[in-house]
C-alpha cells in the first residue's frame, strides 16, 4: 500500500467479507463444544454406533467426522487429534499398524469432509480469485449437491485404512467408550441449548437460497446466540480462547489476493503460464495445475499457495472458460496432496503426537495422492462435465 501504492480498499477488503469472522465463529463454537463435553458425547457415541472394534472406531471416526465438520467446519483437527492419541494410549497400542490406521482415520475424518460441506478454504479461495472471477457464491446446498460425489472418495479412504493398517491382534474398545459416556453422565442442559443453537444453524444453511445470506455469516450470529438470555451458556473464556491468530493470518493471505489482483500481478503470471497451455484440453490443463501443485507443496504449505497462485490460475481458468467454482473446488483438493508431514501443518499435528512412524504416514498419504489424482480424473471431473458445472 505504501510502496505499491495499491488502494487500502483492495488490500483491506477481506475483513469485509465473511472468511475471517467465518474463522473466529468457528473456533469459539469450537471452545464451547469442547467445554460442555459435546464434541466427545458426539465422537464416542458415533463409535460405539459401528461396534468400536478396530473397524468400528476407523468407521466411527468416518461418521463422528462428518457431523462435528456440519457443527464446526474446519475446526475439529485438535478435538480428533487428541481423541485419537487418548484411544490409542488407553487401549495401550504400541506404534505401529494400528496406532497408523487409527490416527490416520482421524486425520481424513477432520480433514476431506471439507470435500463436500462448506467451509472457510473454499471461501478463502473465492476472496483470492474475486479480482478476476468476481463474486462465486455458491449456497450450502449447492456446494454438496455440486461435490456430492466426493462422499464416495471419503468413505472408500477409510476403507483402505481398514486393509493398509490391518491390526496383528483383535481390538474392542466398547468398554472404555462406554466407561467414558458414563464419566460424562447424562446430557447436560447446556450441552442441549448448544444443539439447540446447532440445529437452528443447520436450518439457516439449509435455507441460504431463500433468505440470500451467504452461510459464512452464519457462523457468526448463531454462536453469539449463545450470550443470550435463554441459552447464556457460553462464557468470557470461550471468547478469550479464540485463536485470532489464525483469523488474522487467513485474512493476511486473502490481502495478498486482492492485492495482487488490484496492481494486476495475476494477469501478468497468467500471461507466462498461457503460452504452455495455449491449444490444449482441459484435462491437460487440470493436470498441469494438479502436478504443480503437488510440486508446490514441498516448498509452501497449503495457504501460502493459495494465496499466491489462486489469482492468476483463476485468470488462466477463465481464460479457458473454466466455472470458477468447479476450479476452487479443484485447487482445494489439489493442495491437499501431500507426502510429508511438514507440506501440511494439519496433518504435522497428528503426526506430532509420536504415534504414528513415519513410514506408515508417507505410505499412506503416498496412496491417498495417488488415488485423489485417479478420483480426480476419472470420476469427478466427468461428473462436473455431465452435470454442467465444470465449464461457464
Amino acid at each position: 500500500m505504501v510502496i505499491a501504492h495499491a488502494p487500502a480498499a483492495a488490500v483491506f477488503s477481506p475483513w469485509s467479507t465473511y472468511i475471517p469472522w467465518f474463522i473466529i465463529g468457528g473456533l469459539f463454537l469450537a471452545n464451547v463444544m469442547e467445554r460442555t463435553n459435546l464434541l466427545k458425547r458426539i465422537a464416542y457415541n458415533s463409535i460405539l454406533l459401528t461396534g468400536a472394534s478396530y473397524n468400528g472406531i476407523i468407521w466411527g471416526l468416518a461418521i463422528a467426522g462428518v457431523i462435528l465438520f456440519l457443527l464446526i467446519p474446519g475446526n475439529t483437527v485438535f478435538p480428533l487429534a487428541a481423541l485419537a492419541y487418548g484411544l490409542c494410549k488407553a487401549l495401550n497400542l504400541k506404534v505401529g499398524k494400528e496406532t497408523a490406521g487409527i490416527t490416520m482415520a482421524a486425520a481424513i475424518s477432520s480433514l476431506l469432509p471439507g470435500w463436500f460441506i462448506f467451509n472457510a478454504n473454499y471461501g478463502l479461495l473465492t476472496g483470492l480469485g474475486k479480482g478476476v472471477a468476481g463474486e462465486v457464491n455458491l449456497t450450502w446446498i449447492q456446494y454438496l449437491m455440486y461435490n456430492s460425489i466426493n462422499i464416495l472418495f471419503y468413505a472408500f479412504m477409510f476403507w483402505i485404512i481398514t486393509k493398509m493398517f490391518k491390526p496383528s491382534v483383535p481390538i474392542n474398545a466398547k468398554d472404555y467408550f462406554k466407561s467414558q459416556l458414563e464419566k460424562l453422565g447424562k446430557m447436560s442442559f447446556d450441552e442441549k441449548k448448544v444443539l439447540i443453537m446447532s440445529v437452528m444453524l443447520f436450518a439457516f444453511l439449509l435455507t441460504t437460497q431463500y433468505h440470500k445470506i451467504e452461510a459464512g455469516w452464519g457462523f457468526i450470529i448463531f454462536p453469539m446466540l449463545l450470550y443470550f438470555p435463554g441459552l447464556s451458556v457460553a462464557t468470557n473464556e470461550d471468547l478469550k480462547n479464540v485463536n485470532y491468530g489464525m483469523a488474522i493470518f487467513t485474512a493476511a493471505c486473502m490481502g495478498i489476493g486482492t492485492t495482487a489482483g488490484a496492481l494486476g500481478l495475476g494477469k501478468v503470471v497468467a500471461s507466462v503460464i498461457m503460452p504452455i497451455l495455449a491449444g490444449k484440453g482441459i484435462m491437460f490443463i487440470f493436470g498441469t495445475v494438479y502436478t504443480m501443485i503437488f510440486s508446490l507443496n514441498f516448498l509452501m504449505t497449503p495457504l501460502a499457495i493459495m494465496s499466491a497462485f489462486t489469482l492468476p490460475l483463476t485468470e488462466i481458468a477463465m481464460s479457458f472458460g473454466i466455472n470458477p467454482a468447479a476450479w476452487y473446488m479443484f485447487i482445494q483438493i489439489a493442495v491437499d496432496a501431500i507426502i510429508l508431514p511438514y507440506e501440511y501443518v494439519l496433518y504435522l499435528i497428528f503426526f506430532s503426537f509420536g504415534i504414528v512412524k513415519l513410514s506408515d504416514f508417507v505410505k499412506f498419504q503416498a496412496v491417498k495422492t495417488i488415488l485423489t489424482m485417479i478420483f480426480v480424473f476419472t470420476i469427478l471431473i466427468p461428473f462436473w462435465r455431465m452435470i454442467g458445472f465444470l465449464m461457464m
